[in-house]
């Protein structure tokens, strides 16, 4: 019924009530304005026709003296009275417009004119004034009579006006309060009850509910209010929704993150297992190792005696063949210790296979995890940097393994050269002791294959040393490598612990989540 009212602005609305009531309390001013000033005439009209009733009540007492005396001043008394008495008679009969008070005033004229002459002829009768006095009094009569229906006719209209002005006064206001009601309940309605509407949205919106939608159809302030809290309702929706799909990424990738740090912790404790077991393989191999230097030593210092020995002639070639036999049981030894050297070098090469792969696991694990923290946005930064740590400390791993494959393979080919050299000197040797055994048939030979000894073993001692240098820097190695797993033993805890933390986070905003229904 009023829905083209809803879409007027608050302000047109209000400005029409008070306009409304201003302009029907201007009519009732107005109209009580009118009545009062048509009153005012009215009472002006009566008091002249109350003016003429005296001067006619002069008149007949004026008469009345000039009939007790007729020699006084009472004929010129008289004609100013009905002079006076026609002056106001002209007046009054300009002001009544109304065609029966018009006629009473010109019977009025009438009698003052026939009273003026009657007067006249009054001074002019002499003893005879009886019938004169008789056309006096009678219009006279006439004056007062007619001034008495002027008045009750004037009294009349007075009380006709008072009583119509009070009427229409009684209207216009009972019509100004009818109106002005109206109007009130109105415009209340059109603000209170949207208004209320509005409230009850928004408490709906407090609540957490979002799932309905206002209907919009007014076009006023408070209709752009109910757009503004569905936009607001539309944003949040989108808002909440989003995050709850964030929530449900966050946890799915925390749970992939506990998964990985998981893995990556397994494979740190791996690699520490295979890097003590590579830490005490190299401390028997630095045992070997010196051994061979020592019996390298031993052997050099030998060959070295047979020498001289051998120089010293015949008589010494007992001695020789006694020397060269032992020199025959240390080399076998010395290939030996070299065949056990390049074994535990090979069961190296196996360990830092193993340690490369689980390098290679690790810095792919790192990778994911970066991967998942990327994805999780600002709330992953701490989990990427975690992740870029892992990965640091896996090439850091997996450059040291790279160092030890190069050494150990360094190893191998200097192992695989003194074996060659050992299994040379352990085939001379048994020469030696054959050639000894058949009585040393010729010293020369001796001399130079004893020379020729001493050269190899002074080789084998150098390549023992270069083993023993080896053999420390792989240690060493090997000892980075195990404090670079304690290190990311210690950030896969790290790790660990954050996921934790972020999955109880994701849990947390999952329920604050689910207080809104969309």
């Amino acid at each position: 019924m009023f829905g083209w009212i809803s879409n007027i602005r608050v302000g047109t609305k209000l400005s029409l009530g008070f306009g409304l009531v201003l302009a029907l309390t201007f009519l009732l001013a107005l109209t009580s304005w009118t009545a009062i000033n048509a009153l005012a005439e009215r009472g002006v009209k009566v008091q002249d026709i109350a003016r003429v009733s005296e001067m006619t009540k002069d008149l007949r007492i004026h008469r009345l003296q000039m009939e007790l005396n007729p020699k006084g001043d009472s004929d010129r008394m008289i004609l100013q009275t009905l002079d006076e008495l026609a002056g106001y008679l002209n007046t009054a009969r300009v002001q009544l417009t109304v065609p029966s008070d018009a006629a009473l005033i010109d019977q009025q004229i009438a009698a003052v004119r026939v009273y003026r002459d009657a007067q006249g002829a009054l001074s002019q009768a002499g003893a005879d004034l009886a019938p004169v006095f008789a056309r006096i009094g009678v219009q006279g009569d006439i004056l007062l009579n007619t001034t008495q229906q002027l008045i009750a006719s004037q009294s009349a209209k007075r009380d006709a006006d008072s009583s119509f002005a009070k009427t229409l006064l009684a209207s216009i206001a009972a019509l100004a309060l009818l109106l002005g009601a109206v109007a009130a309940w109105i415009i209340t309605r059109q603000i209170v009850t949207p208004l209320q509407h509005v409230l009850k949205d928004v408490d709906r919106i407090a609540s957490g509910d979002l799932s309905q939608d206002m209907e919009v159809n007014r076009r006023d302030e408070v209709g752009q209010l109910q757009r503004g809290l569905q936009q607001m309702t539309t944003s949040l929706r989108e808002l909440i929704g989003g995050i709850g799909a964030s929530v449900i990424q966050i946890s799915s990738a925390a749970e992939e993150l506990s998964a990985v740090t998981e893995q990556t912790s397994a494979g740190v404790n791996s690699q520490r297992v295979e890097t003590d077991q590579v830490a005490t393989a190299m401390n028997q191999m630095t045992s070997t190792v010196q051994e061979v230097a020592r019996n390298a030593e031993e052997a050099s210092d030998a060959a070295a005696a047979a020498d001289q020995q051998a120089r010293e002639g015949d008589k010494v070639v007992g001695e020789a063949v006694a020397q060269i036999e032992r020199l025959a049981i240390e080399v076998g030894n010395s290939t030996v210790a070299m065949s056990n050297l390049r074994e535990e070098s090979s069961k190296i090469g196996g360990v830092l296979d193993v340690i490369k792969a689980v390098a290679q696991q690790t810095n792919l694990l790192a990778l994911n995890a970066a991967i998942e923290a990327a994805r999780a946005g600002e709330a992953g930064r701490g989990f990427a940097v975690v992740a870029d740590e892992v990965r640091s400390l896996a090439q850091r791993t997996q450059q040291s393994t790279e160092e030890i494959e190069k050494l150990i393979s360094s190893l191998q080919n200097g192992t695989q050269e003194v074996s060659a050299v050992m299994e040379n000197s352990r085939i001379l040797t048994d020469s030696s002791v054959e050639l000894t055994r058949r009585a040393g048939t010729s010293l020369e030979n001796i001399t130079r294959t004893v020379s020729t000894i001493q050269l190899m073993n002074q080789q084998i001692a150098s390549a023992a040393e270069q083993q023993s240098a080896v053999a420390e820097e792989i240690n060493r190695s090997v000892l980075s490598v195990r404090d670079i797993s304690e290190q990311t033993a210690g950030a896969s805890n790290e790790t660990a612990a954050s996921s934790i933390e972020l999955a109880r986070l994701g849990q947390e905003l999952d329920v604050l989540v689910k207080r809104f229904r969309l």
